[in-house]
């Protein structure tokens, strides 16, 4: 299982940051990103940002002076994007929701489909969907908006066809690298607490 890497989560957060007012005020929903990594840079969404946006800013602690400065930067632009651009913010959260939405609801489709053991071969990708709409939902809630009753009914409906599926993993074993277990509680985080019978999980698939 790899080790979490602030660094690398750093580097990708200050590039969305530097991208996010032309992100939300263009029509695309996967913004693409200069930049150099292993294994490639993401694509910006509203999403991808509070996902790291939620993992540095509980490990603030373990960045140096350097690293915590700029993440302080690119909180600052972020906020200061979704001030100006309030309307198209709130677009970009309803349109990667459904998006994502869809995801979760192809996984399960496919889980009817085939053996569940099977299923968990995309359980990582599919965690990191249904974390991400956990940030949207607190996004929605901090900007005063709030889940619709559909996108109310849309969560329950998911998180009832994940419970079953996940009922065949092993419960109590935190999904992603060990440094990230205190990031995400089991309490609301319980999708993260269930692995693969054999697991070899990395927390940016």
């Amino acid at each position: 299982m790899a080790a979490y890497d602030p660094e690398r989560d750093l580097i990708v957060l200050t590039a969305m940051a530097d991208q996010i007012t032309p992100y939300l005020i263009e029509e695309e929903l996967f913004w693409p990103l200069s930049g150099r990594l292993p294994g490639g840079m993401p694509h910006l969404t509203v999403g991808g940002f509070l996902l790291r946006q939620h993992r540095l800013t509980a490990l603030r602690a373990r960045l140096d002076d350097r690293q915590q400065a700029h993440l302080d930067s690119a909180l600052a632009a972020f906020r200061a994007a979704r001030t100006e651009w309030r309307i198209h913010y709130f677009n970009k959260i309803a349109r990667e929701w459904e998006m994502r939405v869809n995801l979760l609801q192809q996984f399960l489709n496919d889980c009817e489909a085939q053996e569940a053991a099977n299923c968990f071969e995309n359980w990582p990708t599919t965690a990191r969907h249904r974390t991400i709409l956990h940030h949207l939902q607190e996004a929605l809630q901090e900007g005063g908006e709030g889940l619709s009753d559909q996108q109310r009914a849309e969560l329950e409906r998911l998180d009832g066809g994940l419970r079953r599926y996940l009922a065949q993993g092993e419960a109590g074993r935190f999904l992603w690298g060990a440094d990230l277990a205190a990031v995400y509680p089991r309490d609301p985080y319980w999708w993260l607490w269930v692995v693969p019978p054999d697991d070899t999980l990395d927390p940016d698939r």
